[in-house]
């Protein structure tokens, strides 16, 4: 029987996120917690290990893709075939875990990655799986009755790698930190040979973003209002993911028409649109030239800024969530 493990990055979490944490503890067969938190979050801690779950703080170095790394490295030391990975803010359905594990039997001991439908929170509706030729991308059409479909790309939240799958593809790229950073892993699994499935019987709900819906005359348009770092980090990724792989992948180049289209968002409904705007260009400017790496070491300046931003935010209960992607 395949041994799933599971693999959860907290970074402050709420009491809710915590005691979904616990909950998993039971439904898989190893779980790993990763405290992204900069300081060690003793709280979490305390309830972790009082519930007898597994607890590695790694300070967020290198991110979100450093977080991922460490605790696969742990897991799959520990023997375990596959690892789902999960972000705080997802919460899995009753069945996750039977049947990835059914999933995973069947696939036995190849190289895959696998991922459940995503049903956005705030938008109400499911994100689109896709395909892709390498040339563009097309909107699959999921078949409720399938075990399994192929597709082209997966969000990191919910998606299993198999033993054999994180050996032939290594490490996720810390240099891109967060953002994007799920993009590029199922790029260079498109490139390895490496097949990726979703699975239509699982729909993990999540909530990506802040999203806000806005009325322009006969015209409606949803905007992610996240703040000017995390534009930043978006949109230098793209950019370097299109210089990485658009020869190979010209499907590569997509995310950068997301890039225009969060500007278009931000100049007509946004606030704070010229730090928005200006990070977005120190983005675009660092990923052409491969300034890469986390936001202290590329932009003081815009690291600053977003520091005082979470300290301005913490005091009015927030969750410090500014630094902590949900979906890359």
């Amino acid at each position: 029987m395949t041994t799933l493990g599971a693999l959860i990055v907290l970074f402050h979490p709420s009491d809710e996120q915590l005691a979904r944490a616990v909950a998993m503890r039971h439904l898989c067969d190893r779980l790993l917690v990763v405290d992204n938190s900069p300081q060690p979050d003793l709280r979490a801690a305390s309830l972790l290990k009082e519930a007898g779950v597994a607890l590695l703080h790694h300070g967020n170095r290198h991110g979100i893709a450093g977080a991922f790394n460490g605790g696969l490295q742990v897991l799959f030391e520990q023997g375990v075939d596959a690892v789902a990975l999960f972000d705080q803010d997802s919460e899995t359905p009753a069945d996750y875990f039977t049947v990835m594990r059914e999933r995973c039997a069947s696939l036995g001991g190849h190289a895959y990655l696998l991922g459940p439908r995503i049903f956005d929170e705030n938008d109400q509706r499911f994100l689109p799986e896709l395909a892709t030729s390498g040339l563009a991308v097309e909107r699959l059409s999921v078949r409720a009755d399938a075990a399994l479909q192929r597709c082209a790309f997966l969000i990191s939240s919910g998606c299993v790698i198999s033993r054999d799958a994180f050996a032939r593809l290594g490490r996720f790229d810390e240099a891109l930190f967060i953002d994007h950073v799920d993009t590029e892993y199922c790029l260079r699994a498109l490139l390895r040979n490496v097949p990726l499935y979703v699975v239509p019987q699982l729909v993990l709900s999540h909530r990506i973003g802040a999203r806000r819906r806005h009325k322009l005359g006969a015209f409606e348009m949803t905007t992610m209002n996240h703040p000017g770092f995390r534009r930043y980090y978006s949109a230098r990724n793209a950019m370097q993911l299109a210089l990485q792989y658009g020869l190979r992948l010209p499907v590569a180049v997509v995310p950068n028409l997301l890039t225009l289209w969060q500007i278009v968002q931000i100049v007509l409904a946004e606030q704070d649109k010229l730090a928005k705007l200006n990070a977005i260009a120190l983005g675009l400017w660092d990923g052409l030239f491969g300034h890469m790496g986390p936001l202290e070491k590329t932009r003081p300046r815009l690291a600053a800024k977003a520091a005082r931003a979470r300290t301005a935010i913490a005091p009015a209960g927030g969750e410090g969530a500014l630094h902590q992607p949900h979906h890359s």
